[in-house]
């Protein structure tokens, strides 16, 4: 089976254009100083605190060079070797000249899938556009794995991950490159355990008081907005490892927990109760110098945070669904707030990842061959079925919530965008034949045997 044709000139000049555009989008991620210290290890595979969100985008990056050279008319094994050999220059520019980058093996493998992933899309398009119904159902089970997986990682990365550790009570500390919290704490705990600025004379309490739900209370008087992220109750282990915090941005209270996205090395989310402190200005009045009550809790898939004086509360109530899982892998931090952009943003996410399920499940159902009972339980078992477990089951055993309504008619939507856009692909079956044969015919014609 032939699955490339040798591009014309036209495809080639795009190819080129794409190549070019994406070693410029590569050398100004890649070749640009940065602030800080490099890591001094180098050989590790997902390096540093963010490393599993590094080599998400890595992949991501080189992504669009493989297209290119594919596109280019690149022999595979080239341009495999061509997108090798590029990461490689990049790591030693960093290493050698370049301050404030991390070099690592890890980087150049990851760089590398990209590229491959990237040339395999392209050189195999025939194949993934337009497969025989029984190459459709080979894809559509390697999907419903990637599918499950996804759901998988965003379970665990929202899931509280408390260690067995040595605990430690930090009040409104100065920590590294962030704010300090210029008001006074007053008192903080965490259900009944109080938090001290010194270590947990025993660690077990806190860690079982956070892992039943138990909420993070202080009690501060502010002193008006803070210019960044300062930290007011923040609980570390003996690792540096940071457990739970509480803390101050602008006017807004931000609270966030250890999650299975450290372990993973991704983002961990933060969550924001917009305006819970005063603005400082006149017009605030008394509330600028009241007690206020702050509180974050997480559970049972849910963070509630509040912030209450002797005049105002200010409440929220937000779930944790795996459509928030695009947040882990930005290359920024996020701060969850439960506004429409992210509900957008959630419902592309989730749709996103169910489009190729419904694509190449419109393929299977081009069966001709199968009976239509038959045909219908097959889509069930594998679409409907792998759909279900990962909206609903996964979520739940990682003690999140199943998937709301607006998550189901999102995942919906992507199924219907799939499988519209099967049904407007057309010569599936007729685009598997190999193009030798068919350049065999004139050549059979002309032979002395024909004559």
């Amino acid at each position: 089976m032939q699955t490339t044709v040798a591009p014309t000139p036209h495809v080639r000049w795009r190819g080129l254009a794409i190549t070019i555009a994406s070693l410029l989008a590569i050398g100004f991620a890649t070749l640009l100083p940065e602030p800080g210290q490099s890591m001094r290890q180098h050989s590790c595979l997902v390096c540093g605190s963010f490393g599993g969100v590094d080599a998400f985008l890595n992949v991501l990056l080189f992504l669009p060079l493989g297209i290119g050279l594919a596109l280019s008319g690149i022999a595979g094994r080239r341009a495999l070797l061509a997108v090798c050999g590029l990461s490689m220059v990049i790591e030693t520019a960093q290493f050698l000249v370049i301050p404030g980058r991390d070099s690592t093996l890890g980087d150049v493998i990851t760089n590398t899938i990209g590229g491959a992933l990237g040339f395999g899309l392209v050189r195999y398009s025939l194949i993934l556009l337009r497969p025989t119904p029984r190459i459709a159902t080979i894809l559509t089970i390697g999907w419903s794995a990637t599918w499950l997986s996804i759901q998988s990682i965003s379970s665990y990365g929202f899931a509280p991950s408390l260690p067995d550790s040595r605990y430690y009570g930090q009040i409104a500390r100065a920590i590294g490159k962030l704010a300090l919290f210029e008001g006074r704490v007053i008192s903080a705990r965490v259900d009944d355990v109080a938090i001290p600025n010194w270590a947990f004379a025993d660690s077990r309490p806190i860690r079982r008081a956070l892992l039943n739900g138990a909420p993070v209370v202080a009690m501060v008087i502010a002193a008006g907005p803070t210019r960044g992220m300062a930290p007011i109750v923040r609980v570390a282990d003996a690792e540096q490892r940071e457990i739970v915090v509480l803390a101050q941005q602008q006017r807004n209270l931000l609270f966030g927990i250890r999650t299975g996205a450290d372990v993973l090395r991704l983002r961990r989310p933060m969550f924001a109760l917009r305006n819970a402190f005063p603005s400082g200005d006149v017009d605030d009045g008394p509330i600028a110098t009241d007690v206020l009550r702050l509180s974050g809790r997480y559970f049972a898939g849910e963070v509630t945070m509040s912030a209450q004086t002797a005049l105002a509360t200010r409440h929220r109530r937000e779930p944790v669904t795996t459509s928030l899982g695009w947040t882990m892998v930005l290359p920024f931090n996020w701060i969850i707030e439960g506004t429409h952009e992210e509900f957008v943003v959630s419902c592309i996410w989730t749709a996103s990842w169910l489009i190729p399920f419904g694509y190449w499940a419109g393929r299977m159902a081009a069966d001709s061959t199968a009976a239509g009972i038959a045909r219908h339980w097959r889509l069930v078992f594998l679409v409907l079925l792998p759909v279900a477990v990962g909206l609903i089951m996964i979520p739940r055993a990682f003690g999140l919530p199943a998937a709301s309504l607006s998550e189901w008619l999102c995942g919906l939507a992507g199924l219907i965008v799939g499988g519209a856009l099967a049904t407007r692909v057309t010569g599936g079956n007729e685009s598997h034949q190999p193009r030798s044969s068919v350049a065999a015919r004139p050549a059979a014609a002309t032979s002395p045997e024909a004559g």
